[in-house]
């Protein structure tokens, strides 16, 4: 068993054998009962918001170890996407969950206490809020907890994408507990920090730190002895808070990113060739035994889509925000089994939080979790761009361990991978398809091959080689 998350006094989060597992404090398991029970919580399972919970009762026949505790076992989602690879629309749209349950809670006699984005993880594209001991009974102070936590976390980096562009999950690679508001504010500088938002988030907290406070948007309120009243600073709190969301919530920015309109742009395929592609791909979908997609470069999503319609569940990898916000975008309208991902394949996420314990690298995290790698038009880029040798790149998709592997080459002497090559385009001279196939072949077998009708670029579909 590794514990993963212990912050909580109330309890800690483990897993075991691909489960988990939360140790509930025995002083705190009645008021998690009364939580679970309560019709506007199981309403909010059923919606997704948060995953199904259950005890597990006498330590499951031995599974656990025996504490001053009660278990609960979570429904495990299916591979989660943390704050450090979403986009900043995934981030408003976990901001938004975050303010839609803590008003939800607030009307029936509850409240959350934290309002970490780390609480809210992505599953199929949705968003997921996964901290049950986040919850307690509403008290009479008007105070919300978690106000200042809520600015770091959620309206502070949107802020700073608003002005700079920078996308949010860059903070949380390095800053678990988010943005403070004064190294926030050298970034917004000038007219931005003095309206609204920042004002609020940014710029008073700061003067307030500057002159020894330490309270977030200057004195500690005073609590009130009116519960009636407690809860109507606590709903105009909430309530000002989500406008301040929706004032930041991102929209495309003047000029399209390189890779976001890349199916509009591609004059390097012809109709035809488009059309052997996604048929090729389609076809090799259909194998036996063929359920998880993990979409390497996917761009905005195009054959991630391909996998979607054919009933695959797919996990959709790009380092473009630009191209991963539109496909995003259009998951938010149309429900697909997709999840979207903020990933550069040269430098996966790290490992993260203490120790490198509580968050797994994303190369952990995959390994062995998907039945296919779609890589399509993406080995040249890491011949190129990452200077990866082809030993490198199939040590790389060995280390992902699927079962079968769907890729494009393409060679040296096409158009587009002399473009990315420039200046350097004579180191890869010697490079070849023959070196390409005798290398894959070493560990997988070519189920199929089809050269697209413009030449220089042909589909391979491999499986991987019995052990032995």
């Amino acid at each position: 068993m590794k514990k993963v998350s212990w912050r909580d006094p109330s309890g800690f989060v483990a897993k075991k054998d691909g489960r988990i597992f939360r140790a509930v404090a025995s002083g705190s398991a009645a008021q998690v009962q009364a939580l679970m029970d309560a019709p506007w919580y199981r309403d909010g399972v059923e919606r997704g918001w948060f995953p199904a919970s259950a005890w597990v009762e006498n330590n499951g026949a031995g599974l656990l170890p025996a504490i001053d505790a009660r278990w609960l076992e979570h429904r495990s989602l299916q591979f989660p996407v943390y704050p450090h690879e979403i986009t900043a629309l995934q981030l408003y749209d976990a901001a938004k969950l975050t303010l839609a349950i803590a008003q939800t809670a607030l009307a029936n006699g509850w409240m959350i206490k934290d309002a970490s984005a780390w609480n809210v993880l992505f599953e199929h594209g949705r968003p997921c809020f996964c901290d049950i001991l986040s919850f307690e009974p509403v008290d009479d102070t008007g105070i919300w907890q978690a106000y200042a936590q809520f600015f770091r976390h959620f309206i502070i980096p949107l802020l700073i994408h608003r002005a700079t562009g920078v996308q949010p999950a860059a903070w949380f690679v390095l800053h678990r507990d988010g943005v403070e508001p004064a190294a926030a504010r050298p970034m917004l500088g000038g007219w931005r920090a003095w309206q609204q938002p920042a004002l609020e988030a940014v710029t008073l907290p700061s003067l307030f730190a500057h002159a020894g406070s330490g309270a977030v948007g200057g004195r500690k309120p005073r609590p009130v002895r009116s519960r009636e009243l407690a809860r109507f600073v606590l709903t105009r709190t909430l309530g000002r808070l989500e406008k301040h969301i929706d004032r930041l919530m991102p929209v495309p920015r003047g000029r399209a990113s390189k890779w976001e309109n890349y199916e509009a742009d591609r004059d390097h395929y012809v109709a035809a060739d488009v059309s052997a592609k996604t048929a090729f791909v389609t076809a090799m979908l259909k194998q036996p035994g063929l359920g998880t997609v993990l979409d390497l470069g996917c761009n905005a999503g195009e054959f991630s889509k391909v996998a979607a319609a054919a009933g695959k569940t797919v996990v959709a990898a790009d380092f473009d925000p630009g191209a991963l916000s539109r496909l995003y975008a259009q998951l938010r309208k149309q429900q697909l089994p997709i999840a979207p991902i903020l990933l550069d394949i040269g430098r996966p996420t790290p490992a993260v939080g203490w120790m490198n314990q509580e968050v797994e690298s994303f190369m952990d995290r995959a390994r062995g979790q998907f039945d296919c790698v779609m890589a399509l038009g993406l080995v040249h880029h890491l011949l190129v761009s990452e200077r990866a040798s082809l030993g490198m790149i199939l040590a790389f998709f060995l280390a992902l361990d699927p079962s079968f592997l769907l890729l494009e080459w393409i060679a040296p002497d096409d158009r587009r991978f002399a473009e990315i090559a420039g200046m350097n385009e004579a180191l890869y001279a010697g490079l070849s398809q023959q070196a390409f196939e005798e290398s894959f072949a070493q560990h997988y077998v070519m189920e199929a091959k089809e050269t697209l009708a413009a030449g220089g670029r042909t589909m391979y579909f491999f499986s991987k080689r019995p052990a032995g």
